[in-house]
């Protein structure tokens, strides 16, 4: 989802910080306003007892980058920026917490040091701590078991399962045998039964199933396209993970089908963003690899969110822009391969795909 930027507010979180860049730059708009900070703490399911920090930094304050050609307030502020000095540098603290998303202006430390003495100035006073909510999550590791499954070989042709499925030119024996799909025959329990009748898709990570959903077929009118089953951490999966850890690349996409499609070195993230356990489990699992950013053609704007998000972290990104409006499902394995191969050379990036075809 989009963040919303609105005009100058009369009620920033930070009234300080907020004049001192209006006095320096000019018309400042606001991007998530009134809300503070929100830090979690998660447990890192990659190594045990480790925590990240995940969440929401709130309050942005948007100006115009004076580093680059940019008008569209491009270069966004946190209202957390710069609050406390180091005794040591003499420096401002946090000032990572500035980020140009045009053209990653402050990724140089010198442009960092530039733009902190831009806003402050000889100032060295403190501006006022602003409040931080920490709240501890633990990420969870099991969901309940669907129920009873027939796995799509062992349907007749005639399925509406199958059918739908073979409409789309996916190979169903592949998908039983290399992603585990069914159809839910029998819910575990009467809160599923919306499950009845559906392609059941397990989502494992590290060789546990942590998750499921439902995709109904085509002959079915219900709303719900996809059931997820209750509980399922999405924000801290990447479905596909166990196969596409082992690939030399990985593909990032936004839905299940598109990594059918594209297959073992595919991961989808259910949605069009990244969380930072996403973020994080891109860069840490696939160091020196390049990472294919294939979202649909439709999120322009998220994709390049999320390539700025993997860059900023040292990941080799190859960002992906499809030709017309279909999703990579939509697409045979052989066109999309010759896409991430154009894609690479496009930013001259070297990536083995022959093997994956």
């Amino acid at each position: 989802m989009k963040t919303a930027i609105e005009n100058k507010s009369a009620n920033p979180l930070n009234p300080l910080l907020f004049s001192m860049l209006e006095h320096r730059f000019g018309e400042v708009k606001i991007a998530n306003e009134g809300v503070p900070a929100l830090i979690k703490n998660l447990r890192d399911p990659l190594n045990p007892g480790r925590v990240l920090r995940s969440g929401s930094w709130g309050e942005y304050y948007c100006i115009c980058c004076p580093f680059c050609n940019d008008d569209r307030h491009k270069l966004w502020v946190n209202h957390l920026y710069g609050a406390e000095l180091d005794p040591k540098t003499g420096r401002r603290k946090d000032t990572y917490l500035a980020t140009c998303y045009k053209n990653n202006c402050l990724n140089d430390a010198g442009k960092r040091e530039q733009f902190e003495d831009m806003v402050f100035g000889l100032n060295k006073r403190r501006l006022p701590k602003m409040h931080i909510k920490h709240v501890e999550v633990a990420a969870r590791t099991t969901v309940d078991d669907v129920g009873e499954t027939a796995p799509l070989t062992d349907l007749p042709v005639y399925h509406p399962a199958i059918e739908y499925l073979r409409e789309r030119n996916f190979d169903t024996q592949a998908l039983a045998s290399d992603f585990g799909v069914g159809v839910c025959i029998n819910p575990s329990q009467d809160r599923y039964r919306i499950m009845r009748g559906r392609i059941y898709i397990p989502i494992t990570f590290n060789g546990k199933l942590v998750g499921w959903q439902g995709r109904a077929d085509g002959n079915d009118d219900r709303k719900v396209k996809y059931y997820n089953a209750p509980g399922t951490p999405k924000s801290q999966l990447l479905y596909n993970y166990d196969q596409a850890i082992n690939q030399a690349v990985v593909i990032v996409v936004e839905g299940v089908p598109s990594v059918w499609r594209l297959g073992s070195a595919a991961v989808c993230v259910f949605g069009k963003t990244l969380s930072w356990w996403q973020q994080n489990t891109l860069v840490t699992g696939w160091t020196g690899k390049p990472v294919f950013i294939m979202f649909d053609n439709d999120a322009l704007a998220e994709t390049e969110k999320a390539v700025h998000q993997l860059t900023d972290r040292g990941a080799n990104v190859v960002p992906v822009f499809l030709p017309d409006s279909r999703d990579p499902a939509d697409y045979t394995r052989s066109e999309l391969f010759e896409i991430l191969s154009d894609a690479a050379a496009a930013v001259g990036v070297p990536a083995d795909l022959s093997s994956l075809l």
